[in-house]
């Protein structure tokens, strides 16, 4: 049976993600370990480095981010997609609004990366 989500019914929380409040909108969610849902980041809001225990793919939908991780730097805006690996150490940074779908298995814990003040990204 298909599962439909429309504009007006979605419901927006606020919610802490590896330290930091985003707003997050869960479109679906099959029970299975899947999940699709929308984020929006303000201008320059900083996800610092942290890991999943699960994969992540994310969609950008509209505007700029920037993705630092295991020793590279690339700049994504709109129509733009990355896939994230178990383990994969990596910091998000939008640089305007923006708004991302992700798509997750689930259980996906997140674990903030501790490094007392020096980061593991490139420059």
């Amino acid at each position: 049976m298909p599962k439909f989500t429309q504009v007006e019914e979605r419901d927006w929380i606020h919610e802490d993600v590896v330290g930091h409040a985003i707003d997050r909108c869960k479109l679906w969610y099959d029970g299975h370990g899947l999940s699709f849902s929308l984020v929006k980041m303000p201008p320059d809001h900083e996800l610092s480095l942290h890991r999943h225990e699960t994969w992540v793919a994310v969609f950008v939908i509209e505007g700029t981010l920037k993705w630092d991780g295991e020793g590279a730097s690339r700049k994504l805006g709109a129509g733009d997609f990355y896939f994230v690996l178990p383990g994969e150490e990596h910091v998000e940074t939008s640089l305007e609004d923006t708004m991302v779908m992700i798509i997750k298995a689930e259980p996906n814990v997140q674990y903030p990366i501790d490094t007392a003040g020096a980061r593991k990204t490139a420059p």
